[in-house]
């Protein structure tokens, strides 16, 4: 589905090229902190910080971290 115009990926694209590397890395790692928390949210209580950081993991990237690990591997 492409509901954005052409225009304003465009803008979008430059305002985004028109920082540094360093504030281009700042912004990619506080998405994914944000994105981190908005699955935090999703969580049934009750979970251990180890437990919270697997499912988190899996939330995000599709499956826990050894299984990705060896595929990447």
């Amino acid at each position: 589905m492409e509901d954005t115009t052409r225009e304003n990926r465009r803008l979008v694209y430059d305002i985004v090229m028109s920082k540094t590397v360093e504030e281009r890395f700042i912004m990619c790692a506080q998405m994914y902190e944000d994105a981190k928390a908005i699955a935090r949210a999703a969580l049934p209580p009750g979970l251990s910080h180890e437990e919270q950081e697997r499912e988190v993991f899996k939330l995000i990237h599709g499956d826990y971290p050894e299984v990705v690990a060896a595929k990447v591997y």
